[in-house]
C-alpha cells in the first residue's frame, strides 16, 4: 500500500476494559430469572403498568472506586456493575464471546445458571497500563485487520486485578447479601494453568469464605482468574488518538482533523488519548455531536468568507 501521510500512531495505542463475571446465586430475593422474564405475567405487567422484570434492563446499579494502585490525580480505576440476575450460556457465550469450554469451567455443580435467582458482578479495570495495536493483514480492505489487544501485557494490570477482585468480592460478603448467597460461579484453582495443588482449602470452604482469605494469599488465584476468564466490554479507544504536534503518536488535532490529510476527520472512539473512567458509549457520542458542531461552523465561515469576496 503506498503511503500517502506517515502516521505512525495509526493503530497503535489501543487501549480496551476488560473485565469478569462473577454469578452469585441467591435465596428469597426477586431477582430475574429466564422463566420469569419470558412469563405471559411478565409480559402483561409491562404492557399494561410499565413495571415488572421486563421494565428493567437488569444492570442496576455500578459502583465506582479507586484501588491503592490508582495514579495520583487520577479518576477511579474500578467499576463494579451489579446484574440483577444469574445469565446463562446463551447471555455468556451468544452476547458475550465466553466460549463454552470457558463456560463449563464456570459452572456450579450444585446451580443452574439461568434457572435460578442470582445477581452477577462485572468487575472491571478501568485504566489498563496495556497497549495494543490494530495493524492491516493485507492492501485488501475487505480483509479484516489484525487486532491484538495485549491485554494484560503489563504486569502493573495483574496487580490492579488483585485489588478490584478483592474489592468486588468484599461487596458481597457483607450483609444483606452475604446471608442471601448460596453458590457462585467460579473456576475451581486446580482448572487454572499453573496452580495445580496451590490451594488445597478451597473444597473444604465455602466460596464465599475463600475469597475472604489474605489478598497475599489469593493474589496467584485472582491472576489466573482474570487470565483465564477476563473478557472485552467492548470499549476499545486510542488507535487515532488527538494529542499537540508534539506528540509523535498523535493522529488528530484538537479538531478532530487528520494531520496531514485534507478534509479527513475521525469522529469516534479511537480519538480519546486514554480509556474514560466509565463506559464509552456517552463520549462518543459527545464526540460525534463536537465533531458536527465544528464542520457545521467551518462550512458557515468558509460560506461567509465567499460571500464576501463577492
Amino acid at each position: 500500500v503506498p503511503t500517502e501521510v506517515d502516521l505512525p500512531g495509526v493503530g497503535q495505542n489501543l487501549q480496551d476494559h476488560l473485565a469478569m463475571f462473577y454469578t452469585f446465586f441467591v435465596k428469597g430475593a426477586d431477582a430475574v430469572t429466564k422463566a420469569k422474564a419470558e412469563s405471559p405475567a411478565a409480559l402483561l405487567q409491562w404492557l399494561l403498568r410499565g413495571e415488572g422484570h421486563l421494565s428493567s434492563s437488569s444492570y442496576d446499579a455500578v459502583v465506582h472506586g479507586r484501588t491503592p494502585l490508582a495514579a495520583a490525580g487520577e479518576g477511579p480505576d474500578m467499576q463494579v456493575g451489579l446484574f440483577v440476575g444469574a445469565g446463562d450460556e446463551k447471555l455468556f457465550h451468544d452476547n458475550i464471546g465466553v466460549s463454552r469450554s470457558a463456560w463449563g469451567h464456570l459452572q456450579s455443580p450444585k446451580h443452574k445458571a439461568g434457572e435460578e435467582e442470582g445477581v452477577t458482578l462485572v468487575p472491571c479495570h478501568l485504566h489498563p497500563k496495556s497497549r495494543g495495536v490494530v495493524e492491516l493483514a493485507s492492501a485488501d480492505p475487505a480483509v479484516p485487520p489484525l487486532i491484538d489487544p495485549r491485554y494484560l501485557s503489563d504486569e502493573a494490570d495483574l496487580d490492579a486485578w488483585v485489588e478490584i477482585l478483592t474489592a468486588a468480592n468484599l461487596l458481597v460478603a457483607q450483609e444483606p447479601l452475604r446471608s442471601l448467597v448460596t453458590g457462585v460461579t467460579a473456576p475451581h484453582p486446580a482448572d487454572l494453568h499453573g496452580l495445580g495443588d496451590a490451594y488445597p482449602e478451597y473444597d473444604a470452604m465455602s466460596p464465599l469464605d475463600f475469597y475472604q482469605l489474605p489478598k497475599a494469599r489469593l493474589a496467584r488465584y485472582w491472576k489466573a482468574t482474570v487470565q483465564h476468564f477476563g473478557m472485552t466490554l467492548y470499549h476499545p479507544v486510542g488507535t487515532c488518538k488527538m494529542g499537540p504536534p508534539s506528540d509523535p503518536l498523535a493522529v488528530v488535532d484538537a479538531s478532530l482533523r487528520v494531520r496531514g490529510v485534507a478534509g479527513l476527520r475521525v469522529a469516534d472512539a479511537s480519538v480519546m488519548p486514554k480509556l474514560p473512567s466509565a463506559n464509552t458509549n456517552a463520549p462518543t457520542i459527545m464526540i460525534g455531536e463536537k465533531a458536527a458542531a465544528m464542520i457545521r461552523r467551518d462550512r458557515v465561515g468558509e460560506e461567509a468568507a465567499a460571500s464576501s469576496s463577492l
